[in-house]
Formats: structure tokens, sequence, C-alpha cells
């Protein structure tokens, strides 16, 4: 039996191993070690740490666990847990370490900062911002504390906010030029709409590491971008990899998929179109059970009777704060262009895809709900006072308040909140609510087409699965539609692309807005657009969506049926 010392000497041997990246030979060590003391905290904390390296987190997590149960107040391995419930976005589970990890050791600058980028994350400005200039009073000079602190600045929508993004994100590559940080500053720069400067840092990325995944897809979906044959090659081999994980893999396949469609070979861009879509279902495995669940019984719970009865009188008593306008519909509807032709007039604040509104509903993340999460809704709505509505109602418009400082209007362009009209005529019986609707299978093509940051449009990979969820959401839209009769407005895509000065007209005239010519020249607007649309509302409107899908038509079929399946 070896003595305590040997094992010192081992674990040691095993650690310089680790750290110089040769993790098969540092694993067996561990691993023998353990064999010999199956409770030893620091090995099995590390033999997790070595596992999370190759993104095996499933394995990671069973080390790590046991470790917790060793000692579950050790703050780094409750962040370590943290961390891989948020890479296998277990955002609840994740965020509930994390804090655990804070309470523990509030000075911890890791946890601090690994709770900035869980807010950064799901685009919660506030928070973001809060724990990353509370770790910038502790380290600094820390690196990753300063790229929190860029990060937290870019999401907050405000103009100024992205200009000193890209001042830091600029300071930092000056001493430490790397792949990651020439497309931090990449990021920044597309969300501002400078496209150019843009391209050039994904561009940079990649001459720092050739085969960094995230540069390459951004890249391909740049409209600047201009596909090489060499690049394409090289990661046509990497996708043939065994060590990817499904989502580095997805994100290669729709890359390729990207570079393929711009150079009109459909047939190549089909076979990585498949492939992104197979390998991210994959990844997610997503159901649409629940989801029918949920959508079917929130038409239940926000019947009109239960509407009208906990209505708020519709003069809000809060005469400076901003008019909230609702923008909602399935994701790539047109519902950012809508957004960025009324955030173009001078009383109106594009405020983005904002999760305040989710939140004061209590309903949690609407695009991950449960089905006996159901229930727990349910008796949360009985137990909402008027009293409580009001406090919400003016949560949300403080809120509102906050980042649109002078404007008369601020835009909620989350799709999702199309679940929670009934909430939201609850809350503001008389606010505007404007539903984008496109062409059915234009839309869903374009989710289809579309590699998403997380997994919340999880239903986009898997052609049935997405054309039922369509359904499921016309369905609803319908319901809405009817018992608000008039009071919705359908801004319907290809109206607006086919007669943009009248639909736009009609669109103001809706929102109780002026006439302003600045918004049929939308593109010119300088505001930060932060989602997959970034790029094309910085142009004139066009017809190239448009029956994009008919070039793909081949691969289409499960679509097609599944969108014309009347039942779901």
């Amino acid at each position: 039996m070896n003595t305590e010392a040997n094992l010192k000497a081992e674990f040691q041997k095993a650690f310089e191993y680790h750290v110089n990246g040769k993790l098969d030979k540092a694993q067996k060590i561990y691993k023998n070690i353990l064999k010999q003391a199956p409770s030893n905290f620091d090995t099995l904390r590390h033999l997790g740490i070595s596992y999370q390296d190759l993104q095996m987190f499933e394995i990671a997590e069973r080390y790590y666990l046991k470790a917790y149960k060793i000692n579950s107040k050790h703050f780094s391995i409750l962040n370590n847990l943290g961390t891989i419930k948020f890479l296998q976005f277990k955002m609840d589970e994740a965020l509930e370490f994390y804090k655990k990890a804070f309470k523990e050791n509030p000075k911890y600058v890791p946890v601090i900062n690994n709770i900035s980028s869980f807010y950064h994350r799901l685009m919660r400005d506030e928070e973001c911002m809060k724990f990353s200039k509370l770790a910038l009073s502790i380290e600094p000079n820390n690196l990753t504390t300063k790229v929190n602190y860029a990060k937290a600045l870019s999401i907050s929508g405000k103009p100024h906010d992205a200009n000193e993004a890209i001042k830091i994100f600029q300071s930092i590559i000056k001493n430490h030029p790397d792949s990651n940080n020439y497309k931090n500053l990449a990021t920044a720069y597309r969300n501002s709409g400078n496209l150019k400067e843009s391209h050039s840092c994904f561009i940079k990325a990649l001459d720092y590491d050739p085969g960094d995944t995230g540069a390459f897809f951004n890249l391909s979906a740049s409209k600047l971008n201009e596909p090489k044959d060499k690049i394409l090659i090289e990661f046509e081999k990497k996708l043939k990899s065994t060590n990817l994980v499904y989502s580095d893999k997805g994100a290669i396949a729709f890359a390729l998929y990207n570079n393929y469609h711009k150079l009109k070979d459909h047939k190549k861009a089909s076979k990585f179109l498949l492939l992104g879509n197979k390998f991210m279902d994959n990844w997610i495995k997503t159901s649409i059970h629940e989801e029918i669940q949920f959508l079917d019984e929130i038409k239940e719970i926000f019947s009109s009777e239960f509407i009208n009865k906990n209505k708020l009188n519709s003069k809000l008593d809060l005469s400076d704060n901003p008019e909230p306008i609702f923008i909602l519909g399935m994701p790539r509807s047109g519902t950012t262009l809508c957004e960025q032709i009324l955030s173009s007039h001078s009383t109106v604040f594009g405020g983005g895809e904002l999760q305040n509104f989710v939140d004061v509903s209590e309903i949690g993340q609407t695009t991950n709900v449960k089905s006996h999460d159901i229930i727990k809704y349910k008796n949360k709505l009985k137990k909402m006072t008027k009293k409580l509505l009001e406090e919400k109602r003016v949560t949300y418009s403080q809120k509102l308040k906050k980042i649109g400082s002078n404007a008369s209007f601020v835009t909620d362009k989350l799709p999702h909140n199309f679940v929670l009209i009934g909430f939201i005529k609850i809350l503001f019986p008389n606010a505007k609510i404007i539903f984008c609707k496109r062409n059915k299978i234009d839309n869903c093509f374009s989710l289809y087409a579309h590699k998403f940051v997380d997994k919340s449009h999880g239903y986009c990979y898997n052609q049935k699965v997405l054309g039922k969820y369509y359904n499921l959401h016309t369905k609803l839209m319908d319901y809405w539609l009817k018992i608000f009769k008039g009071e919705i407005y359908t801004l319907n895509h290809e109206n607006l692309i086919n007669n943009q000065e009248k639909y736009t007209r009609e669109l103001l005239n809706y929102c109780g807005l002026g006439w302003e010519p600045a918004c049929l020249e939308f593109y010119n607007t300088k505001r930060e657009v932060q989602t997959a649309s970034n790029e094309q509302v910085r142009e004139p409107i066009n017809r190239k969506s448009v029956s994009a899908w008919k070039k793909y038509e081949s691969i289409l079929e499960p679509l097609k049926k599944s969108l014309n399946e009347k039942n779901v």
C-alpha cells in the first residue's frame, strides 16, 4: 500500500501531465490514486476537470458529484458543478450551484465571472453588469473580468456602451491578440452595425487559430464572406473527426452549408444542411410532447373570463414611463425588421429581446417549460392579487424607463412572448401588440437553415417537429386573435416587402405614431442589434429570402408534410 507521501507524489505527477495537456496519462494516474484512496477530494476534482477539458461533461459531472458528497461547501467544486450544468444547458441548476459557491466565498472571482457569463447568455443586462463590475472591483487586471465587463456593456442596447465595449476589446487585443478576443471584438462590431470591421476581425480570429469552429461559423454567416476552397476542405476534414461533440459538428456543418449556399452549390449545401440539423438534433434531443401540452393549456389558463376578471385598470399611473410595444411571433418571422423600423422613429427606443416580461409573468423560460411546470404556474396565477399584478406592471414599466431613457415608447421584441399575450393584456389592457407573420414554409426553412446559440430553439432541427411547432404557434395565435379581435396588429412579412411604405404607415398608425420618413430608411439607424437578423436589417428591404426554400425542396418533404397536418 502506498503511503500518503507516495500518493501526493503521484498526484503531483498527474497534475503536471494535466497542465501540459497530456490528459490520458494524467487520468490514468488519477484513477490509480482513487483505487487506493476513493475519497481523495483533490483527485476527484481534478479528474472531473480533465473530463470537462475533453468536453465529456457527463463523466466530468460524475466525478464532481463524488467530490461534492465529500465537501458540499467547497466553493471551487460548487463552481465547477455550476459550469458543468451550464454547459449542459441546465440553467436553473447551474445558477443554484453558482450562487452556493458565491455564498461560500463572495470574493471568488472565477464564480463571479461565471455568474456574469450566465446572465450574459440570458441577455440579462442588469445582472450581468452587476457581477462584472463586482469582479472588476476585486481583480481589475483580470483578463476574463475585463472581457465580461465589455460583454455586459455590449448587451445594454445603448450606443455609448457599445462603443465602450469595442474600445475595451481593442485594448485587450493589444496585449492578448488571440482568436477568442478577435471573435469578441468581431461580435461587438457586428452588433453595432460595422459589418466590415466585424468581417475583418473574424478573419483575424481564423488567422490565429485556423481550426476555430466559432470563427469559421460566424465568418460563414457574414454577408461579406467569400468562401475559400482551402478553408472549406480543411473543415470538411475536421467534420469527420471523432473527437468533436455534436454541437461543434453542427456548427461546422452549418458553416459549410452557408458557404456552399453562397457558392450556389445547392447539392453540397443540402448535404451539409441535413448534417448540421442532424448533429444539433442529436445534441438537443427535442421532444414536442411537453410543448403541445403547454401551448394547449395556456389557452385554458388564459380564458376570456380569467383575463377580464384579473385585467388591471387601463390607466397606467406612471405617466413618465414609456409605453411598451410588444413585437412577437415565430422567430425569423420579421420581428427584428419590425423593431428596426419602429426604433427609427424619434419617439421609440428599440429594447431588443427583453426577458423582463417573462420574469414578471413568473412562467420561466417559455421555450423550455416542462409539463409539471404548468401545475405550478396555475397555482402561481391563483395567488396573484390585483395588488401583486399592479406591482408587476410597475416593475416592468420601470425597467422600460431605465433602458429607454427619454423615449415615449420602448419595444419588447422577444418572439416567444406570443405565449404570454393573455398576461400582457392583463397588465397592459391597451398595449400595442404586433404579430409578425410570414409565409409558413419560408419561415420554417429560415429556422431550419439557422443554427442558434443555445438549446431554446431545439424544435428547429427536426423537420417533423418544426412543422408541428409552427402549427401549434398558429393555433395559439388564432386563439389570441379571436379573443382580442381588432386589438392585435398582424404585420404580414410579404406585404411589407411588396409595399414597404403602405404597411410602414399602417404599422405606425396602429402604434399611434406620426409619420417619419426615417422609418423607410431603417437600415441607416444606428443601434445595437443582437439577433440572428442583425446583418439583414442593415440593408434596404429586398426579396432575397422569399421562396429561398425552393432551392432545397428535394430535402424538405418531411417539413411540408408536417406543416400540412391539421391535427397536432
